[in-house]
């Protein structure tokens, strides 16, 4: 029997939901494999416990650090739920914005939004980025029905949930521009940028007091590679049948006019200042990302509004196969380090090639949310490895741990219990501290190459060993 869902609103409720439930499967094993993810942990932790507000890292992502503070008694599964949450509500608001433009397939685009590989892994993890995009969302939201208190206000929080949100003041501005008058559209824009301003300004009030204006910067690290930044922008953040689809869909943009006529997806009231704005909002975060390629997750704003100018420029069949092709794209075909510690274990109809020096597996069966889930518990396993095996350690020694830094720190409950001192990186003075006192300086596997690359200082100067055999790594 075929149930027909006739009331619109719980058509939006299940949607909600289904986004929403279709995380949980993901939700454990940890807070992620960035080492920013812990981060935020070790920062909500604190909050929790003391009261003490410290940044998880500069320049301060005070909203979501509030809100992990919040979940963090529950551990990783709660937190990594809080996101999951937050993620549901972002593209809820995008379907709600899609019906409010007059778009005839809301749910398949929103759908799509929710499946694209980055959003969707970071929907699992504790991290800002998807807080940010639900409070731009909405702010789109009151954007596109001219309400623009609540879209500043909204935008606001999204600053506050991480500070780049600040660049959708220009297109939303763009977004609110109408033919009444040089006056009336003054009024607008100074409504949605005051009103964003004064509310970051106001959540990182906080951040100021204790850090001053040196709380506007961000951690030097060196310019990844080429191939790397090329595999982040595009098969880290689309997927492999996500990005072939994308660029399929790219190419029937220019099919004649006779196959595509009278088939669009948008009203003619969506109007060129639209897409201009939207347009925007994609080119900015591509610069910035650019500058500074550390994570694909970065790229998770552009998202939505590539989403909206190919559903203005598409025909109806041809934006359904790029919605479908996004849609399948986290669950099957992947591309994902084959050597890290914290490598995804293959599954029977996997292979492994060599690229930009590094070598990756191509996996049919793991797509790369499922990749990520298999990353995920071989990264823990590895840090409980290291940690338990710490007490084997009979002299003073320091662990230089890098990229798991965080995590170590976290799941050791206390460091200080730990029979080795844990560090990042050393810096010369630390190195020479460290040396000075008898220490034994220990790093994990790459670690001295990056503790080079990072702090600019020669362990091997130190006498610096591997604390693990690395030809099993």
């Amino acid at each position: 029997m075929k149930i027909q869902i006739r009331n619109e609103t719980a058509r939006f409720v299940i949607f909600f939901l289904a986004v929403l439930v279709s995380r949980i499967p993901f939700l454990p094993d940890g807070f992620g494999l960035d080492g920013d993810s812990w981060a935020v942990a070790i920062s909500a932790s604190r909050l929790h416990d003391q009261g003490l507000y410290e940044v998880s890292r500069l320049p301060g992502y005070p909203v979501h650090e509030w809100l992990a503070s919040l979940a963090i008694s529950g551990g990783a599964f709660y937190e990594n739920l809080l996101t999951a949450l937050f993620s549901a509500i972002a593209c809820l608001f995008f379907a709600l914005t899609l019906k409010i433009l007059l778009f005839r397939y809301v749910f398949l685009a929103a759908s799509a939004l929710a499946a694209v590989p980055v959003f969707y892994i970071h929907s699992t993890t504790t991290i800002d980025y998807n807080f940010a995009l639900a409070f731009v969302m909405i702010s789109l939201f009151f954007t596109v029905k001219d309400k623009c208190v609540w879209a500043g206000i909204f935008l606001g929080f999204a600053i506050g949930c991480r500070i780049t949100s600040g660049a959708m003041v220009v297109p939303f501005s763009i977004m609110l521009l109408q033919a009444d008058g040089l006056r009336a559209n003054l009024i607008r824009i100074l409504k949605i940028t005051g009103l964003a301003v004064i509310t970051g300004a106001m959540i990182y009030l906080p951040v100021y007091l204790e850090y001053g204006s040196a709380f506007l910067t961000y951690y030097d690290v060196p310019y990844p590679p080429i191939p790397k930044v090329l595999y982040k922008l595009s098969i880290e953040t689309w997927g492999t049948v996500g990005l072939l689809g994308l660029i399929i869909s790219v190419g029937l943009l220019f099919l004649p006019d006779r196959i595509t006529r009278k088939k669009f997806l948008f009203p003619r009231s969506v109007n060129e200042k639209y897409v201009v704005a939207w347009l925007v909002a994609i080119d900015l975060y591509i610069i910035a990302f650019l500058k500074l390629p550390m994570d694909s997750g970065y790229l998770i704003p552009i998202i939505p509004f590539i989403l909206l100018v190919m559903g203005k420029y598409l025909y109806t069949r041809a934006f359904s196969f790029l919605a479908i092709s996004l849609i399948a794209s986290p669950f099957v075909c992947t591309i994902s380090p084959a050597e890290r510690l914290d490598a995804a274990t293959p599954s029977a109809a996997s292979f492994a090639f060599r690229s930009s020096g590094e070598n990756l597996a191509f996996d049919f069966l793991k797509g790369p949310v499922l990749s990520y889930k298999s990353r995920r518990q071989n990264g823990i396993r590895f840090s409980e490895r290291i940690l338990q095996s710490t007490d084997t350690v009979a002299q003073l020694s320091v662990l230089v741990s890098g990229r798991w830094y965080n995590e170590l720190y976290y799941l050791s409950g206390d460091p200080d219990t730990l029979g080795v001192e844990l560090e990042s990186y050393l810096t010369e003075a630390a190195a020479v501290h460290y040396y000075a006192k008898g220490y034994r300086i220990y790093y994990l596997p790459k670690q001295e190459y990056y503790n080079r690359i990072m702090k600019g200082v020669d362990l091997s100067v130190y006498g610096a060993v591997p604390y693990l055999d690395e030809k099993k790594f």
